[in-house]
């Protein structure tokens, strides 16, 4: 490691508060010690203590008890809160009226309202878990009730619920080529709302890989139960299949970047995730800059105090020589 450079707690640290930062959300320190994006495991002690020394080093700004990249506007988390509360209320009634269908297996919120970061123009996320051979069957069904409810109208930009992930229990996983920060802080972020047979708890081991990004995210599951594989319903294959059929059909007009196949639905037509990235990157690379700047420019300080201590340490000794030569010398002359 380098004189000056930045031990890995602080770079941890930066990385998860340079994240939030994209969407000018203070961190408690709770959430930072949780949500820590790094590739080791650091202690409650030590992790405050770095923190300590970057809101010093004026790297962090503190403000109401949380932190926030210096620099970086925050919104209110009060006020976030209280809106992101009022919708969940106000959307509660519809989501357990959903909850009532069969073969659903998992309701979780996601996005803004999961993280309690909803603003007046915010929706309600919802990612679905079903069960295997049931997905289509499923999607139908919650997009019927929703529309019978008046939840679903044809103005999608008045829509407050969108049902846009539906995922089937047998494939849990994320793939490969998506995984990134993105999709792991929306895994960890999210809020069951209903689930069974600890879908829920299946769902992260499934997708351990983001652990890669956060190792301090632990979920103490209860010891997985083998479930016995069931009968093949001939009939609920034959109409799970036309199901699909009938919803590709209708929704083939619409689909450009999304993903729609027989176990996973990911309707995301405005995909924000490769801004927020980038947004990130650049609030990351920017505080190291300025930090390993400032860190450059204390050392510089510090040296010249150094190098006059040496001068007059260095004068002092030389002093000392010439009156040792001339007491020798008047010695010399006595004798």
């Amino acid at each position: 490691m380098k004189k000056n450079s930045i031990n890995p707690c602080k770079i941890s640290i930066i990385k998860t508060l340079s994240y939030s930062s994209v969407f000018g959300f203070p961190l408690s320190f709770y959430e930072i010690t949780t949500n820590l994006i790094s590739q080791s495991k650091f202690s409650e002690k030590i992790i405050k203590k770095n923190l300590e020394e970057l809101v010093n080093m004026r790297a962090v700004r503190k403000t109401k008890g949380r932190y926030i990249i210096a620099g970086v506007k925050n919104v209110d988390r009060e006020k976030r809160l209280k809106k992101t509360s009022e919708i969940i209320e106000r959307n509660k009634p519809y989501i357990k009226i959903v909850s009532k269908i069969p073969w659903i297996k998992m309701i979780a919120l996601t996005g803004s309202v999961a993280n309690q970061n909803a603003d007046k123009d915010a929706d309600v996320d919802i990612l679905f878990i079903t069960e295997s051979n049931r997905l289509w069957i499923c999607r139908g069904l919650v997009f019927t009730v929703l529309k019978i409810i008046g939840k679903l109208p044809t103005d999608k930009s008045k829509r407050e619920i969108c049902p846009n992930i539906f995922i089937e229990e047998g494939s849990m996983g994320w793939t490969k080529k998506r995984r990134n920060l993105y999709v792991a802080q929306n895994i960890i972020s999210m809020k069951p709302y209903l689930w069974k047979d600890d879908i829920y708890f299946k769902f992260i081991k499934t997708n351990n890989w983001i652990s890669k990004y956060y190792p301090n995210f632990i979920v103490n599951a209860s010891k997985e139960n083998k479930k016995k594989k069931g009968r093949k319903n001939l009939l609920m294959s034959f109409i799970e299949s036309f199901a699909m059929k009938i919803q590709i059909s209708h929704m083939r007009k619409y689909i450009t970047t999304e993903t729609v196949n027989k176990k996973l639905i990911h309707f995301n037509k405005n995909d924000s995730s490769k801004g927020i990235l980038n947004s990130y990157k650049k609030i990351y690379k920017d505080t190291v800059k300025k930090l390993e700047k400032d860190l450059e420019n204390r050392a510089k300080i510090k040296k010249p105090a150094k190098d006059v201590k040496n001068s007059k340490s260095s004068k002092k000794s030389n002093e000392g020589r010439k009156i040792k030569g001339k007491n020798k010398s008047e010695m010399e002359k006595k004798i």
